[in-house]
């Protein structure tokens, strides 16, 4: 009998022994056993169509067994069923025919035409089920610009009325165009490492990492913290991922946070920024690493290694503020025990593995191969972690995980294929940055400034690597008509990309925080933009001071920024919490927002009188800060 329980364990099942056959499948091509790129993409996106399709049946038959449907389940399973048989139909089309397809471009028959909008439809449908309405429309507009761009009254931004087929072979039907365009970083680089990153979690990283937080939680004041701090950051820094990292993390490190004082919001910001700092973190840098390396056009592990120094300048902008406010609220040192077997059974399992696919990495391995060897050293080596080694059931479900993980980021790569595309075919990137020429300011700082507003905006309710890509393409060109270099001009929009995830009015990473802590979303982001301000000078400071991203050929001249960058976000902790030595009053954090904003000065202006007013201001507020103490000490006394 056809029960919806059963029919939910046939589509899950479905979706696992797909998902299994494209990861033999990759694999094998891996190891250059098939030839045919044109044929492997569109095997690929095939399977992809088929994945994310399965998924999506799942979720709605998880929502009607367990009897708590959401708003217009009817009509989400009607979407589903047309995306269904719109994009897995079309996509095996386009798979039989790759080949002719690719040979006959731009001159299809009418039928190819047809197929290639259904396709795109079906795709767009999916897209809606697994990433919302926000990020479909922008896509169809876009999409709609490239074939009716003619009609635009403004001249910059008219286009010539282009051929269906000229625009479907660019969008659809071209297997190395649009749709194909970023599937190829999913099928080439992306695809292993997410497999490999669910499998470390998989054989006990998440416990291993937790561990590690609370031998530093123990020795510091409000030390519950860095269970987070760590643990999310090394989490996340191979998870990519801010929100799916809050909800797998935060059920461990909030309680512990929330047990030994901090409040509800805090807890969950501080999880929320820690589990965020790993869209920014080598090795994947949140999937949007692998598109900067195609835009630039450089390998992906130069890429990774240049961001390094920024990354752990966001952790500890982080650390400073946590400490700064745990001091503040008076919070007690960590007092739980450490398991420091399970650090010593578990750490060779992660180093080596971890290690080995870095060393590939950086040896300019292709980072599926990377991927494939650190799978194959994880799961070798957990055996040997004692009391600590994962069941098979545990690493079946992890590499489950990965499957979900990997078919939804391939189906957000795919998705953007045709925004990407149009952007590039029709020169939009240049026409917008023309118009932009005649409407901002000729200034480096407000250029920057207002970028970085736009990239915020953009990121508030699109998916992190779709805000960079947007406001890439559109704003990154401009950037370097100003000046800054190509890879300093993506650095800067990705990094508020990601900030995007903790600002309100949306502010994702804050709300999985918020639910998980009791507390309320405000709050949380509230708490976790304090928290955050430490770290917003990043970006400024690596266009301002390029050796922040020269890593590993560092030279002397990376210790005068980073000195800086440091003091600043001292100096913007205390500005937040009020607190260095004693509590501070409203006159005192205004003196050291005094500090703060001569020492910004002097970072994008590099000027010799506003670095002798940074020490004068900062030894004026220090002095005063502790003068007025050891007075007040002396008075009790």
């Amino acid at each position: 009998m056809f029960t919806a329980p059963r029919i939910r364990s046939v589509v899950e099942n479905s979706f696992i022994a797909l998902g299994t056959i494209l990861t033999l499948y990759i694999a094998v091509s891996v190891f250059g056993f098939i030839s045919n790129s044109k044929v492997y993409y569109a095997t690929f996106v095939f399977f992809i169509m088929c994945m994310s399709s399965l998924h999506a049946f799942k979720e709605l038959l998880d929502d009607y067994v367990s009897g708590t449907l959401r708003s217009y389940w009817k009509t989400r399973l009607g979407i589903a069923i047309v995306g269904t048989v719109l994009a897995v139909g079309c996509s095996a089309y386009v798979r039989i025919h790759a080949i002719r397809l690719d040979s006959v471009h731009p001159f299809f028959d009418n039928f190819d035409i047809t197929i290639g909008i259904l396709f795109i439809v079906g795709i767009m449908l999916l897209n809606f089920l697994h990433w919302g309405w926000l990020l479909t429309s922008l896509i169809v507009i876009i999409i709609c610009y490239f074939f009716y761009g003619h009609l635009v009254p403004y001249p910059i931004l008219r286009l010539p009325e282009y051929d269906v087929g000229f625009v479907i072979h660019y969008l659809g039907l071209g297997v190395s165009e649009g749709i194909f365009w970023l599937a190829r970083l999913a099928a080439d680089k992306l695809y292993f490492l997410v497999i490999f990153a669910a499998i470390l979690l998989g054989v006990g990283m998440l416990k291993m990492v937790i561990e590690i937080g609370k031998v530093t939680g123990r020795r510091v004041r409000g030390g519950a913290a860095f269970p987070a701090i760590i643990g999310s950051g090394i989490v996340a820094s191979v998870m990519g991922q801010a929100v799916s990292n809050v909800v797998l993390t935060g059920r461990l490190t909030i309680p512990m946070m929330k047990n030994h004082g901090y409040r509800k919001d805090m807890a969950g910001a501080i999880e929320a920024v820690a589990s965020t700092s790993g869209q920014i973190m080598p090795p994947i840098l949140g999937l949007a690493g692998f598109i900067i390396a195609l835009f630039l056009n450089v390998p992906y592990i130069e890429v990774a290694l240049a961001a390094l120094i920024p990354a752990l300048l966001f952790l500890s902008g982080a650390t400073f503020g946590v400490v700064v406010c745990a001091k503040h609220e008076k919070l007690a040192r960590m007092t739980e025990d450490v398991d420091y077997q399970a650090i010593w059974r578990m750490l060779p399992t992660f180093l080596i593995s971890f290690a080995a696919v870095i060393i590939l990495l950086v040896g300019y391995y292709s980072p599926a191969i990377a991927g494939v060897v650190g799978i194959v050293l994880a799961v070798g080596l957990c055996p040997l972690q004692g009391r600590y080694r994962p069941k098979i059931k545990e690493l079946y479900g992890a590499y489950i995980d990965g499957l979900v993980i990997v078919t939804l980021l391939s189906l957000l790569l795919v998705a953007i294929g045709p925004l990407a595309q149009t952007f590039l075919t029709t020169n939009l990137s240049n026409r917008l940055a023309i118009v932009l020429v005649h409407v901002l300011p000729d200034s480096k700082f407000l250029l920057l400034l207002g970028t970085m507003v736009v990239s915020l905006f953009l990121g508030m309710g699109l998916p992190t690597p779709v805000a960079y890509v947007v406001v890439s393409l559109t704003l990154v060109p401009f950037l370097q008509q100003g000046g800054i270099e190509a890879i300093l001009a993506h650095f800067f929009v990705f990094y508020f990309a990601v900030f995007s995830t903790l600002t309100p009015p949306v502010a994702v990473s804050a709300l999985a925080a918020a639910k998980l802590s009791g507390g309320t979303f405000l709050g949380t982001a509230i708490d976790g933009m304090k928290l955050m301000l430490t770290t917003f000078i990043i970006p400024y400071g690596f266009v301002y001071h390029p050796e922040l991203l020269s890593f590993p050929n560092v030279t002397w001249d990376v210790i005068p920024p980073v000195l800086l960058l440091l003091l600043l976000q001292w100096t913007s902790s205390v500005v937040c919490y009020g607190y260095f030595l004693r509590d501070l009053n409203w006159t005192e954090r205004w003196g050291f927002l005094v500090v703060t904003a001569v020492g910004f000065s002097y970072l994008i202006n590099d000027q010799h009188f506003e670095l002798i007013g940074l020490l004068i201001s900062l030894f004026v507020m220090c002095s005063w800060v502790v003068f007025t103490r050891n007075r007040a000490v002396q008075s009790v006394s």
